[in-house]
């Protein structure tokens, strides 16, 4: 299973849209909040890829749209959620805490704009950063994840 993951595209999906043409093997994507219309507009413009999204703490009049999910994938529970809840932006300690309540083999964030990856004892973190407004020196970016044969390859891209 090839995922592919964006977050914080804030109204602007033409590098998101970039991102998925340039993957269009892509079994899912995920879109982790801010703005999750924009996921509900890719969805549009990519019919036959199935996406996955939640709101973030920019995301207003959010209806029943989840903040967080649990997904069960190719026998890998990844937890996502767009990471203002846990504040990222200080560390990751309350992420890595919920990821070890629910046994995630991977937590999936956005919210700080900035790319970043790590493994911690058997759970990676994945932030996308974001394909619209990146910060802190970052270039647009994107995730995309394989599970194949009971492992999970994460990796970050620039577009």
């Amino acid at each position: 299973m090839k995922i592919l993951v964006i977050s914080d595209t804030h109204g602007d999906t033409y590098k998101a849209e970039e991102a998925i043409k340039s993957n269009k093997d892509v079994d899912l994507i995920i879109h982790l909040g801010d703005y999750f219309r924009d996921a509900q507009k890719l969805s549009s413009l990519f019919p036959d890829i199935p996406i996955e999204y939640i709101y973030g703490n920019s995301d207003f009049m959010i209806e029943d749209v989840p903040a967080e999910k649990l997904l069960d994938l190719c026998g890998k529970r990844i937890f996502i959620t767009h990471g203002h809840r846990y504040s990222v932006k200080w560390d990751y300690n309350k992420l890595f805490i919920k990821a070890e309540e629910l046994h995630a083999d991977m937590v999936l964030f956005g919210h700080t704009h900035c790319p970043e990856l790590i493994k911690k004892d058997n759970c990676f973190l994945l932030n996308p950063g974001s394909t619209s407004d990146p910060r802190d020196d970052s270039d647009e970016s994107y995730g995309i994840i394989e599970i194949e044969d009971d492992e999970v390859r994460p990796h970050v891209y620039n577009i």
